[in-house]
Protein backbone atom coordinates (compact mmCIF):
# COMPACT_ATOMS: atom_id res chain seq x y z
CA UNK A 1 0.00 0.00 0.00
CA UNK A 2 1.57 3.32 -1.02
CA UNK A 3 0.37 6.95 -0.33
CA UNK A 4 0.37 9.61 -2.82
CA UNK A 5 -0.08 12.89 -3.50
CA UNK A 6 -0.50 13.61 -7.52
CA UNK A 7 -1.73 16.48 -9.80
CA UNK A 8 -4.36 16.07 -12.24
CA UNK A 9 -4.83 17.05 -15.84
CA UNK A 10 -7.70 19.61 -14.51
CA UNK A 11 -4.93 21.60 -12.21
CA UNK A 12 -6.38 19.56 -9.11
CA UNK A 13 -3.70 18.18 -6.30
CA UNK A 14 -5.19 14.67 -4.89
CA UNK A 15 -4.72 12.35 -2.18
CA UNK A 16 -4.97 9.37 -1.75
CA UNK A 17 -3.90 5.21 -1.37
CA UNK A 18 -3.07 2.75 -3.84
CA UNK A 19 -2.51 -1.12 -3.75
CA UNK A 20 0.44 -2.12 -5.31
CA UNK A 21 3.38 -4.45 -4.92
CA UNK A 22 6.13 -1.83 -5.45
CA UNK A 23 6.92 1.82 -5.54
CA UNK A 24 7.26 1.65 -9.54
CA UNK A 25 4.47 -0.22 -9.93
CA UNK A 26 2.58 2.23 -7.84
CA UNK A 27 3.95 5.26 -9.83
CA UNK A 28 2.85 3.44 -13.94
CA UNK A 29 -0.67 3.28 -12.17
CA UNK A 30 -1.04 6.56 -11.34
CA UNK A 31 -0.21 7.78 -14.51
CA UNK A 32 -2.86 5.06 -16.66
CA UNK A 33 -5.57 6.31 -14.00
CA UNK A 34 -4.66 10.05 -15.72
CA UNK A 35 -2.71 11.61 -13.13
CA UNK A 36 -0.15 14.23 -14.65
CA UNK A 37 2.13 14.21 -12.02
CA UNK A 38 2.92 12.37 -8.90
CA UNK A 39 4.23 14.76 -6.34
CA UNK A 40 4.66 12.15 -3.59
CA UNK A 41 4.39 8.81 -3.00
CA UNK A 42 5.57 6.62 0.12
CA UNK A 43 4.71 3.58 1.63
CA UNK A 44 1.93 3.45 3.85
CA UNK A 45 0.64 0.86 6.69
CA UNK A 46 -2.59 0.75 7.57
CA UNK A 47 -3.57 1.61 11.15
CA UNK A 48 -4.46 -1.94 12.93
CA UNK A 49 -7.95 -2.21 13.15
CA UNK A 50 -10.17 -5.63 12.99
CA UNK A 51 -10.68 -4.57 8.71
CA UNK A 52 -7.30 -4.95 8.61
CA UNK A 53 -6.26 -7.66 10.67
CA UNK A 54 -9.46 -9.74 9.67
CA UNK A 55 -10.24 -8.38 6.34
CA UNK A 56 -12.57 -11.66 5.53
CA UNK A 57 -14.73 -11.11 8.59
CA UNK A 58 -14.86 -7.51 9.02
CA UNK A 59 -13.59 -5.84 5.81
CA UNK A 60 -15.55 -4.75 2.48
CA UNK A 61 -16.20 -8.27 0.82
CA UNK A 62 -16.76 -8.98 -3.39
CA UNK A 63 -20.65 -9.11 -2.83
CA UNK A 64 -20.68 -5.56 -0.96
CA UNK A 65 -19.45 -4.01 -3.96
CA UNK A 66 -21.63 -6.05 -6.43
CA UNK A 67 -24.65 -4.72 -4.62
CA UNK A 68 -23.46 -1.33 -4.06
CA UNK A 69 -22.37 -1.02 -8.19
CA UNK A 70 -26.21 -2.02 -8.77
CA UNK A 71 -28.29 0.07 -6.56
CA UNK A 72 -26.11 2.78 -7.45
CA UNK A 73 -27.01 2.50 -11.27
CA UNK A 74 -30.34 1.87 -10.33
CA UNK A 75 -30.45 5.23 -7.95
CA UNK A 76 -28.38 7.09 -11.20
CA UNK A 77 -31.17 5.86 -13.69
CA UNK A 78 -33.93 6.91 -11.43
CA UNK A 79 -32.64 10.89 -12.03
CA UNK A 80 -31.25 10.70 -7.87
CA UNK A 81 -27.89 12.77 -8.12
CA UNK A 82 -24.76 10.61 -7.16
CA UNK A 83 -24.16 12.80 -4.06
CA UNK A 84 -27.57 11.79 -2.75
CA UNK A 85 -27.36 8.33 -3.98
CA UNK A 86 -24.31 7.52 -1.96
CA UNK A 87 -25.58 8.81 0.90
CA UNK A 88 -28.49 6.69 0.89
CA UNK A 89 -25.87 3.77 0.42
CA UNK A 90 -23.85 4.74 2.91
CA UNK A 91 -27.08 4.59 5.25
CA UNK A 92 -27.79 1.02 4.13
CA UNK A 93 -24.19 -0.61 4.02
CA UNK A 94 -24.21 -3.81 5.78
CA UNK A 95 -20.85 -3.03 7.59
CA UNK A 96 -18.78 -0.51 9.08
CA UNK A 97 -15.57 -0.31 7.11
CA UNK A 98 -17.63 0.03 3.47
CA UNK A 99 -19.66 2.93 5.44
CA UNK A 100 -16.37 4.25 5.65
CA UNK A 101 -15.45 3.94 2.32
CA UNK A 102 -18.25 5.30 1.13
CA UNK A 103 -18.24 8.43 3.70
CA UNK A 104 -14.83 9.24 1.74
CA UNK A 105 -16.22 8.68 -1.87
CA UNK A 106 -19.02 11.55 -0.85
CA UNK A 107 -15.86 13.79 0.92
CA UNK A 108 -14.21 13.43 -2.44
CA UNK A 109 -17.09 14.36 -4.66
CA UNK A 110 -17.44 17.39 -2.15
CA UNK A 111 -14.39 18.67 -2.61
CA UNK A 112 -14.78 18.71 -6.51
CA UNK A 113 -13.08 15.50 -7.54
CA UNK A 114 -15.21 13.30 -10.04
CA UNK A 115 -16.29 9.64 -9.12
CA UNK A 116 -13.81 7.98 -11.07
CA UNK A 117 -11.53 10.11 -9.24
CA UNK A 118 -12.51 8.81 -5.53
CA UNK A 119 -13.04 5.24 -6.42
CA UNK A 120 -9.34 5.34 -7.35
CA UNK A 121 -8.56 6.93 -4.05
CA UNK A 122 -9.35 3.35 -2.21
CA UNK A 123 -8.01 1.05 -5.01
CA UNK A 124 -8.04 -1.51 -1.77
CA UNK A 125 -11.32 -1.86 -2.32
CA UNK A 126 -12.07 -0.51 -6.48
CA UNK A 127 -9.72 -2.24 -8.21
CA UNK A 128 -7.55 -0.49 -11.13
CA UNK A 129 -10.55 -2.64 -13.40
CA UNK A 130 -13.22 -0.94 -11.79
CA UNK A 131 -11.92 2.63 -11.77
CA UNK A 132 -11.36 2.26 -15.29
CA UNK A 133 -14.87 1.19 -16.55
CA UNK A 134 -16.39 4.06 -14.36
CA UNK A 135 -14.44 6.19 -15.78
CA UNK A 136 -14.81 5.69 -19.41
CA UNK A 137 -18.41 5.21 -18.78
CA UNK A 138 -18.34 8.26 -16.69
CA UNK A 139 -16.85 10.52 -19.75
CA UNK A 140 -19.31 9.02 -22.26
CA UNK A 141 -22.51 10.34 -20.38
CA UNK A 142 -23.73 6.15 -19.08
CA UNK A 143 -22.13 5.73 -15.16
CA UNK A 144 -25.24 3.70 -14.72
CA UNK A 145 -24.28 1.02 -17.92
CA UNK A 146 -20.37 1.38 -16.70
CA UNK A 147 -21.69 -0.26 -12.89
CA UNK A 148 -23.97 -2.76 -14.45
CA UNK A 149 -21.09 -4.27 -16.41
CA UNK A 150 -18.46 -4.01 -13.89
CA UNK A 151 -20.89 -5.45 -11.27
CA UNK A 152 -21.75 -8.29 -13.76
CA UNK A 153 -18.02 -9.04 -13.92
CA UNK A 154 -17.17 -9.24 -10.57
CA UNK A 155 -20.55 -11.26 -9.68
CA UNK A 156 -18.83 -13.85 -12.92
CA UNK A 157 -15.45 -14.33 -11.37
CA UNK A 158 -16.96 -14.38 -7.78
CA UNK A 159 -19.24 -17.64 -8.78
CA UNK A 160 -16.29 -19.04 -10.59
CA UNK A 161 -13.91 -18.52 -7.86
CA UNK A 162 -16.53 -20.22 -5.45
CA UNK A 163 -17.28 -23.42 -7.85
CA UNK A 164 -14.00 -23.50 -7.39
CA UNK A 165 -13.73 -23.81 -3.75
CA UNK A 166 -16.60 -25.93 -3.50
CA UNK A 167 -15.29 -28.66 -5.48
CA UNK A 168 -12.58 -28.32 -3.54
CA UNK A 169 -13.46 -28.31 0.04
CA UNK A 170 -14.50 -32.03 -0.06
CA UNK A 171 -11.64 -34.18 -0.78
CA UNK A 172 -9.40 -31.47 1.18
CA UNK A 173 -11.79 -32.23 4.25
CA UNK A 174 -11.97 -35.81 3.92
CA UNK A 175 -7.82 -35.82 3.60
CA UNK A 176 -7.17 -33.70 6.87
CA UNK A 177 -9.58 -36.22 8.81
CA UNK A 178 -7.51 -38.89 7.34
CA UNK A 179 -4.25 -37.77 8.38
CA UNK A 180 -6.45 -36.89 12.31
CA UNK A 181 -7.33 -40.20 12.32
CA UNK A 182 -3.84 -41.87 11.65
CA UNK A 183 -2.51 -39.33 14.36
CA UNK A 184 -4.91 -39.87 16.66
CA UNK A 185 -4.38 -43.96 16.36
CA UNK A 186 -0.51 -44.19 16.19
CA UNK A 187 -0.58 -41.69 19.53
CA UNK A 188 -3.77 -43.09 21.23
CA UNK A 189 -4.74 -46.40 20.08
CA UNK A 190 -1.32 -48.43 19.50
CA UNK A 191 0.51 -47.56 22.95
CA UNK A 192 -1.68 -49.56 25.34
CA UNK A 193 -1.71 -52.71 22.65
CA UNK A 194 2.36 -52.59 22.14
CA UNK A 195 2.32 -52.61 26.22
CA UNK A 196 0.11 -55.66 26.08
CA UNK A 197 2.00 -57.53 23.03
CA UNK A 198 5.24 -56.58 25.45
CA UNK A 199 3.82 -58.21 28.43
CA UNK A 200 2.52 -61.25 27.10
CA UNK A 201 5.28 -61.46 24.85
CA UNK A 202 3.72 -62.04 21.20
CA UNK A 203 5.70 -62.82 18.14
CA UNK A 204 4.94 -60.00 16.30
CA UNK A 205 4.48 -59.67 12.05
CA UNK A 206 6.43 -57.46 9.54
CA UNK A 207 3.11 -55.31 9.55
CA UNK A 208 3.01 -54.73 13.32
CA UNK A 209 6.93 -54.16 13.74
CA UNK A 210 6.75 -51.11 11.24
CA UNK A 211 3.41 -49.40 12.75
CA UNK A 212 5.14 -49.46 15.91
CA UNK A 213 8.68 -48.29 14.39
CA UNK A 214 6.66 -45.76 13.19
CA UNK A 215 4.38 -44.79 16.23
CA UNK A 216 7.71 -44.74 18.45
CA UNK A 217 9.24 -42.18 15.89
CA UNK A 218 6.32 -39.95 16.19
CA UNK A 219 5.78 -40.06 19.80
CA UNK A 220 9.49 -40.00 20.78
CA UNK A 221 10.32 -36.83 17.95
CA UNK A 222 7.10 -35.03 17.56
CA UNK A 223 8.31 -32.03 19.47
CA UNK A 224 11.21 -32.41 16.90
CA UNK A 225 8.74 -32.82 13.58
CA UNK A 226 6.45 -29.64 14.79
CA UNK A 227 9.06 -28.02 14.88
CA UNK A 228 10.95 -28.87 11.29
CA UNK A 229 7.25 -28.96 9.72
CA UNK A 230 6.75 -25.65 10.95
CA UNK A 231 9.96 -24.47 9.88
CA UNK A 232 9.42 -26.01 6.35
CA UNK A 233 6.23 -24.25 5.84
CA UNK A 234 7.94 -20.72 7.02
CA UNK A 235 10.67 -21.49 4.69
CA UNK A 236 8.27 -22.62 1.51
CA UNK A 237 5.91 -19.00 2.78
CA UNK A 238 9.05 -16.94 2.54
CA UNK A 239 10.40 -18.25 -0.39
CA UNK A 240 6.70 -17.83 -2.18
CA UNK A 241 6.97 -14.35 -1.34
CA UNK A 242 10.43 -13.77 -3.35
CA UNK A 243 10.12 -12.93 -6.81
CA UNK A 244 11.53 -16.14 -7.93
CA UNK A 245 9.23 -18.07 -5.40
CA UNK A 246 6.41 -16.38 -7.01
CA UNK A 247 7.64 -17.41 -11.20
CA UNK A 248 8.50 -20.40 -10.17
CA UNK A 249 4.59 -21.37 -8.77
CA UNK A 250 3.50 -19.38 -11.52
CA UNK A 251 5.43 -21.94 -14.00
CA UNK A 252 4.02 -25.03 -11.92
CA UNK A 253 0.59 -23.96 -12.43
CA UNK A 254 1.20 -23.68 -16.08
CA UNK A 255 3.14 -27.09 -16.01
CA UNK A 256 1.27 -29.31 -13.82
CA UNK A 257 -0.34 -32.19 -15.54
CA UNK A 258 -4.14 -31.48 -15.59
CA UNK A 259 -3.84 -28.57 -13.14
CA UNK A 260 -2.05 -26.67 -15.73
CA UNK A 261 -4.84 -27.22 -18.79
CA UNK A 262 -7.24 -25.44 -15.66
CA UNK A 263 -5.09 -22.75 -14.47
CA UNK A 264 -4.50 -21.91 -18.49
CA UNK A 265 -8.34 -21.88 -19.07
CA UNK A 266 -9.22 -20.34 -15.91
CA UNK A 267 -6.66 -17.18 -17.30
CA UNK A 268 -8.33 -17.07 -20.73
CA UNK A 269 -11.49 -16.99 -19.10
CA UNK A 270 -10.58 -14.10 -16.96
CA UNK A 271 -9.12 -12.53 -19.73
CA UNK A 272 -12.29 -12.83 -22.04
CA UNK A 273 -14.23 -11.28 -19.56
CA UNK A 274 -11.79 -8.08 -18.50
CA UNK A 275 -11.02 -6.85 -22.27
CA UNK A 276 -15.00 -8.10 -23.36
CA UNK A 277 -16.41 -5.37 -20.62
CA UNK A 278 -13.55 -3.07 -20.93
CA UNK A 279 -14.45 -2.70 -24.85
CA UNK A 280 -18.26 -2.84 -24.36
CA UNK A 281 -17.07 0.00 -21.74
CA UNK A 282 -15.30 2.10 -25.10
CA UNK A 283 -11.62 2.12 -23.81
CA UNK A 284 -9.34 2.00 -26.79
CA UNK A 285 -7.22 -1.39 -27.05
CA UNK A 286 -3.96 -0.64 -25.98
CA UNK A 287 -5.44 0.94 -22.56
CA UNK A 288 -7.06 -2.62 -22.57
CA UNK A 289 -4.42 -4.62 -22.39
CA UNK A 290 -3.05 -2.83 -19.96
CA UNK A 291 -5.69 -3.26 -18.03
CA UNK A 292 -5.80 -6.74 -18.38
CA UNK A 293 -1.67 -7.03 -17.96
CA UNK A 294 -2.72 -5.14 -14.29
CA UNK A 295 -5.16 -7.70 -13.74
CA UNK A 296 -3.36 -10.84 -14.38
CA UNK A 297 -2.92 -13.17 -11.26
CA UNK A 298 0.17 -15.22 -13.40
CA UNK A 299 3.34 -14.08 -14.23
CA UNK A 300 3.79 -16.04 -17.31
CA UNK A 301 0.78 -15.13 -18.98
CA UNK A 302 1.20 -11.48 -17.27
CA UNK A 303 4.20 -11.38 -19.88
CA UNK A 304 2.58 -13.01 -22.52
CA UNK A 305 0.15 -10.34 -22.63
CA UNK A 306 3.14 -7.92 -22.68
CA UNK A 307 4.61 -9.01 -25.46
CA UNK A 308 1.18 -8.87 -27.74
CA UNK A 309 0.70 -5.62 -26.41
CA UNK A 310 4.32 -4.43 -28.22
CA UNK A 311 3.49 -5.60 -31.06
CA UNK A 312 -0.26 -4.59 -30.93
CA UNK A 313 1.38 -1.11 -31.01
CA UNK A 314 3.89 -2.18 -33.74
CA UNK A 315 1.05 -2.63 -35.95
CA UNK A 316 0.62 -6.40 -35.82
CA UNK A 317 -2.58 -6.84 -35.00
CA UNK A 318 -3.77 -8.83 -32.07
CA UNK A 319 -4.33 -12.62 -33.33
CA UNK A 320 -0.85 -12.66 -34.85
CA UNK A 321 0.87 -12.19 -31.33
CA UNK A 322 -0.57 -14.54 -29.61
CA UNK A 323 -0.51 -17.47 -32.26
CA UNK A 324 3.25 -16.86 -32.05
CA UNK A 325 2.63 -18.10 -28.25
CA UNK A 326 2.24 -21.28 -27.00
CA UNK A 327 0.51 -19.82 -23.79
CA UNK A 328 -3.27 -19.06 -25.89
CA UNK A 329 -4.86 -21.36 -26.88
CA UNK A 330 -6.14 -22.05 -30.55
CA UNK A 331 -9.36 -21.71 -30.19
CA UNK A 332 -8.70 -18.47 -28.57
CA UNK A 333 -6.43 -16.98 -31.29
CA UNK A 334 -9.23 -17.73 -33.95
CA UNK A 335 -12.31 -16.42 -32.78
CA UNK A 336 -9.88 -13.34 -31.62
CA UNK A 337 -8.72 -13.30 -35.69
CA UNK A 338 -12.54 -13.34 -36.47
CA UNK A 339 -13.24 -10.46 -34.03
CA UNK A 340 -10.92 -7.95 -35.86
CA UNK A 341 -12.04 -8.87 -38.92
CA UNK A 342 -15.87 -8.48 -38.30
CA UNK A 343 -15.41 -5.94 -35.60
CA UNK A 344 -17.52 -7.51 -32.82
CA UNK A 345 -14.20 -8.57 -30.41
CA UNK A 346 -16.56 -7.41 -26.95
CA UNK A 347 -19.45 -10.24 -28.13
CA UNK A 348 -16.94 -12.85 -29.36
CA UNK A 349 -14.57 -12.28 -26.34
CA UNK A 350 -17.71 -12.93 -24.14
CA UNK A 351 -18.79 -16.03 -25.72
CA UNK A 352 -15.41 -17.11 -25.50
CA UNK A 353 -15.58 -16.49 -21.35
CA UNK A 354 -18.28 -18.23 -21.13
CA UNK A 355 -17.24 -21.42 -22.75
CA UNK A 356 -13.97 -21.29 -20.98
CA UNK A 357 -16.08 -20.80 -17.74
CA UNK A 358 -18.16 -23.76 -18.61
CA UNK A 359 -14.59 -25.82 -19.27
CA UNK A 360 -12.88 -24.86 -15.77
CA UNK A 361 -16.09 -26.27 -14.39
CA UNK A 362 -16.29 -29.42 -16.01
CA UNK A 363 -12.55 -30.14 -15.99
CA UNK A 364 -12.40 -29.41 -12.04
CA UNK A 365 -15.81 -31.08 -11.46
CA UNK A 366 -13.81 -34.62 -13.50
CA UNK A 367 -10.87 -33.66 -11.14
CA UNK A 368 -12.49 -33.90 -8.59
CA UNK A 369 -14.39 -37.22 -8.93
CA UNK A 370 -10.83 -38.71 -9.65
CA UNK A 371 -9.64 -37.52 -6.90
CA UNK A 372 -12.68 -38.80 -4.79
CA UNK A 373 -11.84 -42.90 -5.46
CA UNK A 374 -8.22 -42.20 -5.28
CA UNK A 375 -8.54 -40.97 -2.06
CA UNK A 376 -11.09 -43.27 -0.97
CA UNK A 377 -8.45 -46.09 -2.28
CA UNK A 378 -5.70 -44.56 -0.13
CA UNK A 379 -7.74 -44.16 3.21
CA UNK A 380 -8.89 -47.50 3.14
CA UNK A 381 -5.29 -49.82 2.53
CA UNK A 382 -3.74 -47.24 5.25
CA UNK A 383 -7.06 -48.51 7.74
CA UNK A 384 -6.38 -51.87 6.47
CA UNK A 385 -2.81 -51.97 7.02
CA UNK A 386 -3.47 -50.38 10.62
CA UNK A 387 -6.17 -53.01 11.70
CA UNK A 388 -4.31 -55.86 10.11
CA UNK A 389 -1.07 -55.08 12.09
CA UNK A 390 -3.35 -54.82 15.41
CA UNK A 391 -5.52 -57.82 14.64
CA UNK A 392 -2.79 -60.11 13.91
CA UNK A 393 -0.98 -60.32 17.15
CA UNK A 394 -4.01 -60.71 18.74
CA UNK A 395 -4.98 -63.40 17.21
CA UNK A 396 -1.31 -64.46 17.94
CA UNK A 397 -2.02 -64.06 21.45
CA UNK A 398 -5.20 -66.18 21.74
CA UNK A 399 -3.82 -68.85 19.94
CA UNK A 400 -0.82 -69.33 22.40
CA UNK A 401 -3.34 -68.79 25.53
CA UNK A 402 -5.79 -71.51 24.10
Amino acid sequence: MYQFTAYTLDKKVVQGNIDATSENTAEEALYRAGYKRVLSLKEARPPLSLETIFPSFFGVKTQDIIDFSRQLATLIESGVSILTALELLKAQAPREAFRKVIAGLVEELQGGSSFSQALSSYQEVFSPTYCQVVKASEQAGNLEIGLRQVATYMEKRSATTGKVKRAMAYPAMVLLMAIGVFIMLITVALPPLIGLFDSLGAELPWATTILIATADFVINYKFYLLWGAFILVISIVAYLRLPTGKLTMDKLKLKTPVIGSINIEQNMCHFCQITSMLLKAGLPLPRVMDIAIQTSGNRIIRQALTDVREKLLQGQGWSQPMAESELFPKLLVEMVAVGEKTGTMDSTLATLADYYEERVEQKINTLVSMIEPFLTVVIGLVVAFIALSLITPLYSILRSIQ
